[in-house]
């Protein structure tokens, strides 16, 4: 009984262990559940699986000419330094969703292998970097994708591709020169393009920038571990800008030396020299002429003679001298004296994502309508150019130079208010040397350039003689009227010019000074002409030697002669 009893309470013993391990066991399974449950809570909130990641694109100007890069340094943030770069804002950037990054198994026979790729859903993508569109939803490694984004060959081809897919997905730099992007799915692949520059200027002031070249497109697959080891959701870069600015300048060419101003004789040749630069942007120019409009004392002749162009960096890259009427055309409307020189058949050959650079030489004639004095003869010069894909072209400002000269107004005087027609001067320089003149078309004044260094008083006891630069003059009067005296010695004149940029003048007669008049045809310009007048005298009042005086000296010696004959006679019949 007692055995009984003792093996009876052993089974209930084991049975309530049992009980106790089932319990156990059962709450730590529940609590294993719970922890995991937890685990799982913990990971949806941290949102590891939604996270977003961001791209900050600083845009900056590079004057260097590399203005294609891209810097991403460590990809968190070290900005370029260096005084040629410069915050740009109103640049647009862009992207499109083109594909998804894959993790997929490469093994082959010989080895097994994991690798990351990335699988483009973007057909028109794959077109825009050379790969056939059937290619679509296929697998293509970073190294493959890279090549054919930052290929020049393709760069635009991107280009275009963001700007027709963007949508909603572009931002502009502010004036930070930045521009940001956010809530961007991890794990996806995404192209980046520069999509518009046309409206960049310098964050520091607002002044407008021409950009010659912009960033290259780059793709962004985040996240991914920076060179520091870091995660890397939040990227960072710093794509830079060639930039080029529109210039034109012009000079007066004279022993080598360029300036602003200079002096001539009317006849004179003018030689010019006008340079530009111009900005070729991406997409290239629709339009490129300088037009140089001249006063009318300035005669432009078009000929291939007269002309030369040359282009620094041609196509080749080197400098080219380019073609009269194949590579260029020159017009001249002589209403306006407007010289247009067209480069619309050069466009095609000029280097894209450059700045162009041209000096043009040719001369210009001093005319008989050139302006005496101050006001000077002025042509001024501009560059216009239109970028592709732009409604108006651009002009630069004018860029003028000035030819000045001067002339001589005599009048001829007698006694009295009377005035000496026909009176001569012959007309030398310093070294007494002939200035040869002419007179002009309406036989109004003289003007150097004629065969004769002559010159003559008008009715009006005039002389006037125009487009004389400075220097030494000497009038030598060589025929007088009758009855007056003709002058001992020539009359000297000097002309001075005291600024060259102003052409304010001075002058002296017989070394005295005298105030210089405006210019009789355009009485607005001032320091024009020397005025002189030179006064002839007669000669002294002198005994009549002829006439009446000759037939009474003739009268009294025949009386003599008569008398002395009839006194000899009386004297040889006294005999």
């Amino acid at each position: 009984m007692n055995r009984f009893r003792k093996k009876k309470e052993k089974r209930a013993m084991k049975k309530n262990v049992l009980k106790k391990f089932a319990a156990a066991a059962l709450a730590a399974a529940t609590v294993m559940s719970s922890m995991s449950v937890m685990a799982f809570a913990a990971d949806a909130e941290t949102g590891t699986t939604e996270e977003k990641g961001s791209v900050t694109i600083t845009k900056y100007m590079s004057t260097s000419g590399t203005g294609d890069t891209l810097s991403t340094e460590n990809y968190t943030g070290a900005a370029p330094t260096g005084e040629e770069y410069k915050l740009l804002k109103n640049v647009e950037f862009a992207y499109v969703k083109v594909g998804e990054r894959v993790q997929v198994d490469t093994a082959t026979s010989d080895s097994s292998q994991t690798e990351i790729q990335y699988t483009v859903t973007d057909e028109n993508f794959l077109d825009a970097i050379g790969i056939e569109k059937a290619e679509v939803n296929k697998n293509f490694t970073q190294k493959t994708l890279n090549e054919k984004v930052s290929s020049s060959a393709n760069k635009t081809k991107v280009i275009n591709f963001v700007n027709t897919y963007k949508g909603a997905n572009k931002e502009s730099t502010d004036e930070n020169g930045t521009a940001s992007f956010t809530e961007l799915d991890l794990n996806a692949l995404y192209v980046f393009a520069e999509t518009d520059a046309t409206n960049a200027a310098l964050a520091s002031d607002g002044s407008k920038v021409n950009v010659t070249k912009v960033s290259v497109p780059f793709l962004v697959s985040l996240p991914f571990t920076g060179s520091d080891g870091t995660t890397v959701t939040n990227l960072r870069v710093y794509p830079k800008n060639s930039t080029g600015t529109e210039s034109i300048d012009k000079n007066i060419i004279e022993n080598n030396t360029k300036k602003k101003t200079t002096v001539a004789n009317i006849g004179d040749t003018i030689n010019y020299e006008v340079t530009y630069s111009v900005p070729v942007p991406e997409n290239g120019l629709t339009e490129l002429k300088i037009v140089d409009t001249m006063d009318k004392g300035l005669t432009f002749k078009n000929e291939a003679s007269n002309i030369t162009v040359i282009n620094d960096k041609g196509a080749e890259g080197s400098e080219k001298k380019l073609t009269y009427n194949t590579e260029y055309t020159v017009s001249l409307d002589e209403a306006k004296n407007t010289v247009t020189i067209d480069f619309a058949k050069y466009l095609n050959s000029l280097q894209k994502n450059s700045t162009e650079t041209f000096t043009i030489t040719y001369t210009v004639k001093l005319n008989e309508n050139a302006v005496l004095g101050q006001t000077g003869n002025k042509n001024k010069v501009y560059l216009e150019y239109q970028n592709y894909g732009e409604k108006e072209p651009k002009k630069t400002t004018d860029k003028d130079t000035t030819v000045f000269t001067y002339g001589i107004d005599l009048t001829k005087k007698g006694e009295g208010t009377d005035v000496l027609e026909g009176v001569k001067f012959e007309l030398t320089d310093s070294e007494n040397q002939p200035v040869k003149v002419q007179k002009n078309g309406t036989n109004e004044f003289y003007t150097p350039g004629g065969t004769s260094n002559e010159v003559t008083t008008a009715t009006d006891g005039k002389i006037y003689i125009r487009g004389l630069k400075p220097g030494t003059y000497k009038l030598t009067e060589t025929k007088t009227k009758a009855g007056y005296v003709l002058l001992k010695d020539p009359v000297e004149i000097m002309i001075t010019q005291k600024e060259a940029e102003s052409g304010i003048a001075e002058a002296t007669v017989g070394r005295k000074p005298v105030t210089m008049q405006n210019d009789q045809k355009n009485s607005d310009s001032k320091t024009a002409e020397v005025p002189l007048t030179v006064v002839n005298s007669k000669g002294f009042d002198l005994p009549a030697t002829g006439g009446r005086g000759i037939a009474l000296f003739t009268i009294a010696g025949i009386a003599i002669v008569a008398a002395a004959g009839s006194l000899l006679f009386m004297r040889k019949r006294s005999k």
